[in-house]
């Protein structure tokens, strides 16, 4: 049996072009070979447009025409994927769970076209992201997003930690959270609740992020607690 499913699996991935519907009609007794294709390629569809992937395109290695496998009696199955790659070179399991049980591995190529935010002119290590840097594109894609930011409001506000080209998309890994408190910075320090607020001068004890905890001392009692960074750099205790 593994030979076999060996063999099959070589003769699927002769060849290198795009699948159309007309793959071929096998003989009486065997099993469509465009039935096997459509079958892998709606598989592939659904599995990129599960992960969120829009405007997909597919490719299907196109069968080895000597294949006979025989027709089967039951619609076809798509085995479950062992991989959580949708996009690329991919391989769907195609099963006949009919009388005579056979299955067959389909390569194709899974594509994707998405709207993604891109830089409209260069920044360099250390700018800050604005509304004007960022300008929405439909990019093909034909790997995983590898950390790709899709949503703008990721990226608004955000420092550069490295000099960026225009027109390239960015990735989680290329931007920072600005430092809005440094170490031994005088901040304001806002604590209570229930709707009484109380405002207070403090020193940072730690540099940090909007949504960083960090320790300040106050001014007044030295007393030392801990608080959130918030976007204008004033310190919460919660």
């Amino acid at each position: 049996m593994r030979w076999e499913m060996s063999k099959h699996w070589r003769y699927a991935l002769i060849g290198a072009l795009t699948f159309t519907a007309a793959i071929g009609q096998a003989d009486n007794g065997s099993h469509s070979l465009s039935d096997i294709a459509s079958t892998a390629a709606l598989t592939m569809q659904s599995r990129a447009a599960d992960q969120g992937y829009q405007h997909i395109d597919v490719q299907v290695r196109p069968l080895d025409a000597r294949l006979a496998l025989a027709r089967c009696t039951r619609p076809l199955e798509a085995l479950p994927s062992n991989s959580e790659r949708a996009l690329g070179a991919v391989s769907v399991g195609i099963r006949c769970p009919g009388e005579e049980v056979w299955t067959l591995y389909v390569r194709g190529e899974v594509s994707a076209n998405q709207v993604i935010p891109v830089l409209t002119g260069a920044l360099r290590r250390g700018d800050l992201i604005g509304n004007n840097d960022i300008v929405l594109e439909k990019r093909r894609i034909t790997q995983e997003y590898g950390g790709i930011i899709t949503e703008i409001d990721d990226l608004l506000g955000m420092e550069a930690r490295r000099n960026l080209d225009p027109g390239s998309p960015l990735r989680f890994n290329d931007l920072v959270a600005p430092i809005l408190v440094e170490r031994g910075q005088t901040v304001n320090i806002i604590s209570g609740g229930g709707g009484l607020r109380v405002s207070m001068q403090g020193k940072a004890l730690a540099k940090g992020s909007a949504g960083d905890r960090v320790l300040v001392s106050n001014l007044t009692s030295g007393a030392r607690v801990e608080g959130v960074v918030t976007a204008d750099g004033s310190v919460i205790i919660q």
